[in-house]
């Protein structure tokens, strides 16, 4: 598919019952159940400009939901990618890629970092950060 038929824009409420399906082709199962209300929250405090979706072909074939944080670690406010998705068919056309642009973007515009959380085993996604120029910052996490 030409890259180009692929359009982004900002999230708007109607997407919400789009993104839900979509997750659960990626992931293979529902989240939990707090998850729809989750995306609504998004759309509530952060929407539109953190919020993307990715449209082809008069579907949505990708997401990005992301919220602004950093107060409460003592770090200057920035935004967070909370979670991304793109669908399997339209893996590895850059649409992940262009989804991530947007939302640095509008953090650029509003003079804040962007974050993402990363598993330590999940080198896939770090590889993919590391080739869209992030590198690990100053927070570290701890368990019990």
């Amino acid at each position: 598919m030409n890259t180009d038929a692929v359009k982004i824009r900002e999230m708007r409420p109607d997407d919400i019952r789009h993104i839900l399906e979509l997750d659960k082709r990626i992931i293979g199962k529902e989240r939990a159940l707090s998850w729809p209300q989750k995306v609504n929250r998004y759309l509530e405090m952060y929407f539109p400009p953190l919020c993307h979706v990715a449209e082809a072909e008069g579907k949505i074939v990708g997401f990005i939901l992301g919220d602004v944080r950093g107060w409460e670690y003592a770090i200057q406010p920035a935004g967070w990618v909370d979670i991304m998705g793109v669908d399997p068919a339209y893996q590895g056309q850059e649409i992940g890629r262009r989804l991530l642009e947007a939302f640095v973007g509008e953090c650029r515009r509003r003079n804040m970092k962007t974050h993402v959380i990363v598993r330590k085993a999940d080198e896939r996604l770090q590889r993919f950060l590391a080739s869209a120029g992030f590198s690990e910052g100053q927070l570290v996490d701890f368990e019990k």
